[in-house]
């Protein structure tokens, strides 16, 4: 067994956490490029737990409130221009995936040469980037405890990962009561998210015991938390484990990789112009009855350790309501079932299943995937 373990250097974690972030980043530098959404940060009322620790420590902060929910190369373009006419010495993002993974690039590229999109498709990334510091706003991504991000190419318009070993947070601060705003719509996708790393990753063909172990506690803290933060969203402890959940998942994502879901994903949001999260939540139990074949045993577990079937269930009646599950919480959370009624048409099946066949996280599902196979997993959710 050989395997790298990528984690953030620090991770403060809790209710009341970002009060801590002045201090975090007062250690960094004193000048920092905050990166959000655009309205999003405002509109939750979480600002002032941002701006008021940040102004205490004396930090002087130049803001950039322009990513949107499908982040393209030239805004992280944009970003990195900023910061260097600013003369920042840190970059701190706030927000969902699509705002950290923005912030990450801002900070990775930081004092590289050309244009973000030239590293998107191939360039080594020779020089060392800005310190990062990371803060989530749902439970979905993961992306404060992970060293990729995905972004598209606003020329070609694909979208595709980029990853560097050296772009992981210096410091993640994961407060789960900036998840609290979030609405019911949101909470459903985001979650849908985090819950498809934890599973892809527990089933990777790339998974280890330390990815396991996470991957397995992030599904159960998820599947016995999801619904109750959806309904309730004041809950606390739901949306406390959620996140929780999330971050355990990601971490696992960072070395096991993911599968045939977010391989088709990535092209399916980019042509639809749907949210990552909502296509993932109706793609997993797709795939996840095209994988049972072959990952029985860690369905199986996985219905265990969340509490879906007791320890004397048989393990091929437990697998199969694990994958019953999956599909029935798409449902309880009012997500659609299938892919048809928002947009996607036959005619598209075969680009969209020849731009997964590249991707990194096919080569990790833990069945092997032929075009046909990936086909044939579109064609049901028409």
């Amino acid at each position: 067994m050989l395997f790298d373990i990528y984690a953030p250097a620090r991770i403060l974690f809790g209710p009341g956490s970002t009060y801590r972030l002045g201090e975090e980043v007062a250690a960094l530098g004193k000048r920092i490029l905050l990166v959000t959404g655009r309205q999003s940060l405002k509109q939750s009322g979480n600002i002032e737990r941002i701006t008021q620790p940040l102004a205490v420590a004396g930090i002087e902060t130049v803001a950039f409130d322009e990513v949107s929910p499908e982040p393209v190369t030239t805004t992280v373009d944009a970003g990195r221009r900023r910061a260097r006419e600013e003369s920042c010495a840190v970059v701190v993002g706030v927000g969902g995936g699509s705002v950290l993974d923005v912030a990450k690039a801002i900070a990775g590229l930081g004092h590289a040469e050309g244009e973000t999109r030239e590293y998107l498709h191939g360039r080594e990334i020779t020089t060392p980037g800005l310190p990062f510091v990371a803060v989530p706003t749902t439970a979905g991504s993961g992306s404060e405890v992970t060293q990729s991000v995905v972004l598209v190419d606003p020329e070609t318009g694909k979208k595709s990962s980029l990853r560097n070993d050296r772009w992981l947070p210096r410091v993640a601060v994961v407060d789960p009561i900036l998840t609290m705003s979030m609405p019911r719509e949101l909470t459903a996708q985001t979650g849908m998210d985090a819950l498809t790393h934890a599973v892809e990753a527990y089933t990777s063909r790339w998974a280890n015991a330390y990815t396991r172990s996470l991957s397995r506690e992030a599904v159960r803290l998820i599947v016995q938390n999801f619904y109750t933060a959806h309904k309730l969203p004041g809950r606390r402890d739901a949306r406390e484990s959620m996140l929780l959940g999330s971050m355990l998942a990601g971490m696992a994502l960072n070395v096991a990789r993911a599968g045939a879901v977010h391989a088709l994903a990535h092209p399916i949001g980019t042509r639809y112009g749907l949210g990552h999260g909502l296509v993932c939540g109706i793609l997993l139990p797709y795939v996840a009855e095209f994988n049972l074949a072959v990952v029985e045993g860690e369905y199986a577990e996985l219905a265990r350790h969340a509490g879906l079937v007791s320890a004397g269930v048989p393990e091929h009646e437990a697998a199969g309501r694990f994958v019953h599950y999956l599909r029935r919480l798409t449902n309880r959370l009012k997500l659609p079932e299938k892919l048809g009624p928002l947009g996607l048409i036959a005619e598209d099946i075969p680009n969209l299943v020849e731009a997964a066949m590249d991707s990194s996280s096919l080569a990790a599902n833990s069945r092997k995937a032929t075009r046909q196979d990936l086909a044939a997993i579109l064609k049901r959710s028409l």
